[in-house]
């Protein structure tokens, strides 16, 4: 009986644990947002100062 009660008990700790799993993967979620969005800012001054670079490159020239 008491061991059928401990393994009600696990059951239940376990539903905590996919309730637990499911928050690390949203905040795992709103990191990666988050470098995503510091590395796509990084990618755009990129191309911004490539952008910038060409025409000034095709300004000296002409």
């Amino acid at each position: 009986m008491a061991d059928e009660q401990q393994h009600h008990h696990h059951h239940h700790h376990h539903k905590k644990d996919g309730a637990s799993r499911f928050k690390e993967r949203s905040l795992n979620a709103i990191v990666f947002r988050r470098k995503f969005e510091k590395w796509l800012k990084i990618a755009l001054i990129i191309i911004a100062l490539l952008m910038l670079a060409a025409v000034i490159y095709v300004y000296l020239l002409g």
